[in-house]
């Protein structure tokens, strides 16, 4: 029903049917029936009702909410073969995968968007599929998430140079440190150059005191190796052995001829 500011009206032709004031704003909420004096419709009553404050700040921030989700989902890159991905439907076949799936789980259930974790093991062990269920998860909650494939995310960025993409390297960069979670998939696969190690170092170092899933097949120890202290060290930032966490397991997936997806 449209507000009652909205039309003219004469007081002695409206009638107040309903009338209460809101407890959590203490905006009074009529509901009446006036006649119309004026236009078309002259004459012909009509029932209106306002609104209270809480139910026009409710809608304004369901709006920003979902405005600044869109804005987050156009940068995501999200592997085909992983657009299933689900722990429910994680094949977790050794007890490490149960403790491995059990200590992400408690992470997400306690979610502090400021808290990082760290997934590591030898290729092929679920470590995406569990990155791309925890991806899914936080948005369930109702937080933002960012998943990329770390080797796809710099193909993207040398895009932007290119202005080959409609958006500018202001814009992801914003995106990469203001969404509630993001989620480095494979890093420490990507070629190395002095380049790659500059963003890399820019990417983790904005993400300092927010909550960040990274995934690779380098302990850390390995990533120190391959890219020196300055990254690893921003990596493990306030991690104690709760948030590093091993994929151990014997076989992998692929090698098992396993879908996880399905």
């Amino acid at each position: 029903m449209e507000r009652i500011g909205k039309l003219i009206g004469d007081m002695g032709n409206m009638e107040i049917l309903d009338l209460y004031t809101c407890p959590k704003c203490n905006r009074e909420v009529k509901t009446v029936r006036m006649k119309i004096i004026g236009g078309e419709r002259k004459g012909e009553w009509e029932i209106l009702k306002n609104e209270c404050d809480c139910r026009l700040a409710t809608e304004t921030v369901e709006a920003s909410k979902q405005a600044k989700i869109r804005f987050f989902e156009r940068f995501s890159i999200l592997n085909d073969d992983l657009k299933n991905a689900e722990f429910s439907n994680f094949k977790a076949d050794y007890e490490s995968l149960d403790q491995a799936v059990e200590r992400i789980y408690h992470y997400l259930e306690t979610f502090t968007k400021k808290e990082s974790i760290y997934i590591y093991g030898d290729k092929g062990r679920g470590k995406s599929h569990l990155a791309v269920s925890a991806y899914k998860f936080v948005k369930n909650l109702g937080y933002t998430a960012l998943f990329f494939d770390v080797p796809k995310l710099l193909n993207v960025i040398r895009s932007i140079i290119r202005k080959d993409v409609d958006f500018s390297e202001n814009d992801l960069f914003s995106a990469i440190e203001q969404v509630d979670l993001l989620i480095l998939d494979d890093i420490g696969v990507e070629r190395k150059t002095d380049w790659v190690e500059e963003v890399m170092f820019l990417l983790i170092n904005q993400r300092q005191g927010k909550s960040t899933i990274y995934t690779s097949n380098l302990d850390l120890k390995e990533l120190e190796d391959r890219y020196g202290g300055r990254i690893a060290d921003r990596i493990k930032n306030k991690m104690d052995e709760t948030h590093i966490i091993k994929i151990n397991t014997p076989h992998s997936f692929r090698s098992k001829n396993l879908t996880m997806n399905q």
